[in-house]
């Protein structure tokens, strides 16, 4: 049964899965087919995973079949823009002046004065800051224009692959976002190329 949402909260221990949100990749695999081990992912957080009806279909004379989830998170607002002589920790995004997001790879501050010049293809890194104090951000693609989630996103959990259909901010207060997604039946499925300990 999915969570009700009333009143726009939530208790903690609803969201009792992790998961990864994923930037599909754009690399085509040797079949021409995406290489899922080459997607990045977004955000890890804690979320409550609850399927809300299953279907079946025939394709191509065989069964497979589909189930709808609801994926329920706490909300993720547009990545700010970078800051000068700033204490940045890992996995902090921020949104660079060629409309990239950027993840920290790890805790620094960033450089005093310019902005670095940074690394504009998906997946690419962009060290900032001087060696020993700075850090490292890796470009995880276009930055959307509201919220961080988009429809062109999957979510990984325990292994599982979901696409995600829809974003939407339930009680309009940008407190939660209500992910409604499809499960992607798979035999092909990888892990993303970024573990989730990485942003931890």
């Amino acid at each position: 049964m999915a969570i009700n949402w009333k009143n726009g909260r939530i208790a903690a221990g609803k969201l009792r899965h992790r998961i990864d949100i994923v930037h599909v990749s754009p690399v085509q695999d040797s079949t021409g087919g995406v290489s899922l081990s080459n997607d990045i992912i977004y955000a890890n957080v804690w979320a409550s995973v609850e399927a809300l009806a299953g279907r079946e279909t025939l394709v191509m004379e065989s069964q497979a079949s589909m189930v709808d989830h609801q994926v329920l998170i706490r909300y993720i607002g547009a990545a700010p823009s970078w800051q000068s002589g700033y204490g940045y920790v890992a996995g902090t995004l921020v949104k660079d002046s060629n409309g990239y997001l950027q993840l920290a790879q790890g805790d620094g501050i960033s450089n005093v004065g310019a902005a670095p010049v940074w690394n504009q293809i998906v997946g690419g890194l962009t060290n900032d800051g001087v060696p020993s104090t700075g850090l490292a951000w890796k470009n995880v693609g276009v930055a959307p224009p509201y919220t961080g989630v988009t429809a062109a996103m999957q979510v990984v959990f325990q292994g599982r692959l979901f696409q995600i259909t829809s974003v939407q901010n339930p009680d309009e207060r940008s407190k939660m976002l209500a992910l409604m997604c499809v499960e992607i039946n798979d035999s092909r499925q990888q892990s993303p190329n970024v573990s989730s300990s990485d942003l931890s």
